[in-house]
């Protein structure tokens, strides 16, 4: 779809609704979503980045009363069915029930235009309704899309950073570079990327997780250019484990990580989470979100040999959390998901067509 806004009704005139579907206002684009706090997910370029590998990104924004709305929605087609997914948003400048209402309305018109049979809408932050569901025109989501918990970590200067850190992990990052552990900021070369793929397989055969084709982890560095950073750990030159982060506003996000099985006794992904905490707070960012935990604690950590952490294989996730919050930030949960089915019978269906995880 191309060009013309969505109709205003005739008693909404102080209300502009524009889609942008095939725009090239980009700059415009991230601009509002900064200025309203949004997420990487909602960018410009995280729809652009989706859009080579199987989605179609639609772009909504509405105007009302001096406040304005974003919603970025992704959509899956297979065979009829087409869903659309909302991560990380909608984006308000306020926090208006009535913006709020006024946008989720444009995004009905471009799924129905789509032929969604159902939104997923993944939130941020608490959309600004209340009473029930249905009264806003939702039913209860699926489960969690992107991770339902994380740990942001406040970016201070790097002794207060260290002082914020559990003792162990203080301990670690020192350990790496002691025995010699450098980290590197890697530029982007096929060679480089090569090399931190061949990391990521190691690192799920090892823990039991699937991963996307190599050319997901190459576009996504290079559409986020000088927005994300390649990062190495290297023990007498030889790549050990690596980084992808990104930032978008004051915000830097741990997005992709690898560590090989040979070399894990030596404090090199403590190290390199702390290198790339210090690259995102040189680039202005106040945060840095290490992405997923457990929606619950673990009640213990503790390995099946008695060891103090658990590994990381498959669901259990106890030794991911171990490393993440011992960085010291806080952890934060987000509203469950909620779904608009606008075809109520092929809902179940529609939720089965819609299986990345991002």
């Amino acid at each position: 779809m191309t060009g013309s806004s969505a109709r205003t009704a005739p008693d909404d005139r102080d209300v502009t609704v524009l889609p942008f579907p095939g725009a090239t206002d980009q700059e415009a684009w991230d601009r509002d979503l900064r200025r309203a706090s949004g997420h990487l997910l909602q960018s410009w370029r995280w729809g652009a980045f989706k859009e080579l590998h199987g989605w179609r990104a639609e772009r909504v924004r509405v105007e009302s009363g001096g406040g304005y709305g974003l919603a970025q929605v992704l959509f899956r087609s297979r065979g009829p069915i087409s869903v659309g997914y909302l991560g990380r948003g909608p984006a308000l400048s306020s926090p208006d029930p009535a913006l709020a209402t006024r946008l989720l309305g444009a995004v009905d018109d471009v799924c129905r235009r789509r032929g969604a049979v159902s939104l997923i809408v993944e939130p941020d932050a608490a959309l600004p309704f209340t009473g029930r569901l249905r009264n806003a025109g939702f039913v209860r989501g699926p489960a969690h899309i992107q991770p339902g918990r994380t740990v942001k970590v406040p970016l201070l200067d790097d002794e207060p950073l260290l002082g914020q850190m559990h003792q162990k992990t203080r301990y670690n990052i020192r350990l790496a570079q002691r025995r010699g552990v450098a980290a590197v900021r890697a530029e982007p070369t096929a060679q480089a990327l090569e090399t931190f793929y061949g990391l990521l397989t190691d690192t799920a055969e090892r823990n039991e997780f699937g991963i996307h084709g190599a050319g997901y982890y190459v576009d996504f560095v290079r559409l986020f250019g000088d927005d994300a950073v390649l990062l190495f750990a290297l023990i007498e030159d030889e790549p050990v484990a690596g980084v992808i982060a990104a930032r978008f506003g004051d915000e830097a996000i741990y997005m992709y990580g690898a560590s090989s099985t040979r070399h894990r006794a030596h404090g090199a992904g403590f190290f390199l989470q702390f290198e790339a905490m210090r690259w995102a707070r040189e680039r202005g960012c106040l945060r840095y979100d290490l992405w997923g935990i457990p929606e619950e604690d673990p009640t213990s950590t503790a390995g099946e040999d008695g060891g103090r952490v658990a590994g990381t294989r498959a669901d259990d996730w106890r030794g991911l959390y171990e490393f993440k919050v011992r960085f010291g930030g806080e952890i934060l949960s987000y509203p469950p998901p909620v779904e608009r089915r606008y075809r109520p019978l092929l809902a179940t269906l529609a939720r089965r067509v819609y299986g990345s995880r991002g």
